[in-house]
């Protein structure tokens, strides 16, 4: 119901709030409903902020929320109102609102230009001022550098490791290509684009040329309690025709197959205190964790997030693997952090030797990596981190790009964790889209 515009009530209007206020009398024990005296606005960082001015506190929580291209806000107990206030055209708000009476209290409908995200609280009488009910509106913009902070969780634990190094060069093409060299770049430029996501924090197990025990990699994702720990490779095989990709997430039962066997056991063999650990050994520590509802959890998350880091690697180079692999990888074990191990490509196929020399697909498949990792928390952010999820409508007018762009996301990443087609969504569709913090 609409009130009208120059904040009188109809007769029926009048007569639903007689009802409606021996009720609030009833059940929130109040003298009498709350008043909206005004609604003062102005701007606040890089967004606006408005303050409802209230002759007593609120009933409960305001409740807001967002549909499409408006916010609607709630204010329980609310039932009268002095004057119709003025909404001017600021920030991210279009200008103007309505005021409808709801059944709980009074709703406030405001028109968007842009997305927005929120943050509201109370405020006591006091220096002259009445109760008031504070609501910031921070727009979500274009630059994810540019991000409005928001303090009220704790960013995302990456742990990146790339494979080998120090005096264990790893696998070595047939040019002399060294696997440490190759994933230790990509790792960086990984690393690089990590640090300017919004809400994400960075560990790396090495970041120059040193040889870390597989142990100690393991263990600094289970200290820091990294949220996603990725193990970066480009690994060997006897036979030089195998190429490809292929993501490795930890296995309860052993190798999946026979190149994971001895792929398992190479991996493992690298760190010479660990050298009798492969595939298929009972290891009575691992069975232990393994059925533990954590390490579960975690195994779970792991291979939800491979499988996007998949998908992603499908659109710049051949899979291997086009499922996730399972194997027992030393660095996948720690109980309570989801893990992962990339092979990017077989550094003993001449072929992709090649392209593993090339800087720009070195970069291409960084780029590609932090989509995935991207996308994956869009699809599962932590609970308690400063990433959250919403929904955008797709819009007739809009493309991906468009929506890439406004959310601080690749169309790749965006793509990703929507499970949508190279061809994009339909208008009218639903996006999941993040909302970052730092």
């Amino acid at each position: 119901m609409v009130l009208k515009q120059d904040g009188r009530p109809t007769r029926r209007q009048f007569l639903r709030q007689a009802v409606l206020g021996g009720a609030l009398l009833c059940t929130w024990d109040l003298a009498a409903a709350a008043r909206l005296r005004a609604v003062r606005v102005g701007t606040y960082h890089r967004g606006v902020r408005l303050v409802f001015d209230l002759d007593q506190r609120l009933a409960a929580v305001p409740r807001i929320r967002s549909s499409g291209d408006v916010l609607h806000v709630e204010l329980p107990g609310v039932q009268h109102w002095v004057s119709h206030p003025q909404v001017p055209a600021l920030g991210p708000l279009r200008g103007g609102f309505r005021m409808t009476l709801g059944s709980d209290g009074l709703i406030l409908t405001l028109p968007l230009r842009e997305a927005v995200r929120w943050r509201s609280f109370s405020l006591g009488p006091g220096n002259g001022a009445s109760q008031r009910v504070v609501l910031d509106l921070m727009p979500v913009t274009e630059s994810p550098r540019v991000y409005p902070l928001d303090h009220t969780g704790r960013p995302i634990v990456v742990c990146l490791d790339p494979g080998h190094g120090g005096h264990d060069p790893g696998a070595i093409g047939v040019r002399g290509t060294r696997e440490k060299d190759v994933v230790l770049d990509v790792g960086l430029s990984l690393a690089q684009l990590i640090r300017q996501t919004p809400g994400m924090r960075l560990l790396m197990t090495r970041a120059s040329d040193r040889y870390v025990p597989l142990m100690d990699r393991m263990h600094l994702g289970l200290r820091q309690r990294a949220d996603l720990f990725v193990s970066i490779h480009a690994d060997a095989f006897p036979e030089r025709s195998v190429r490809g990709s292929t993501v490795w997430a930890l296995s309860e039962r052993g190798a999946s197959n026979a190149a994971a066997r001895w792929l398992a056991k190479t991996q493992n063999a690298a760190d010479p205190f660990l050298g009798h650990v492969q595939a298929g050994v009972h290891d009575p520590i691992l069975n232990e964790v393994l059925i533990n509802m954590t390490q579960t959890a975690a195994m779970n998350s792991a291979a939800a997030a491979a499988e996007v880091m998949i998908r992603g690697l499908a659109g710049v180079e051949d899979l291997h693997n086009a499922a996730v692999q399972h194997a027992n990888f030393v660095v996948l074990r720690a109980p309570d952090v989801p893990s992962m191990l990339v092979e990017t490509a077989f550094i003993s196929n001449p072929e992709e030797e090649q392209r593993l020399r090339d800087p720009d697909f070195r970069q291409l498949l960084a780029r590609t990596m932090h989509d995935a990792v991207v996308a994956h928390f869009v699809k599962a952010p932590p609970a308690d981190s400063a990433w959250s999820v919403t929904q955008h409508v797709l819009r007739k007018e809009e493309n991906l790009a468009d929506v890439a762009r406004r959310y601080g996301l690749s169309v790749e990443a965006l793509r990703l964790a929507n499970n949508l087609p190279k061809e994009g969504g339909q208008p009218g569709g639903l996006l999941r889209v993040p909302v970052m913090g730092v």
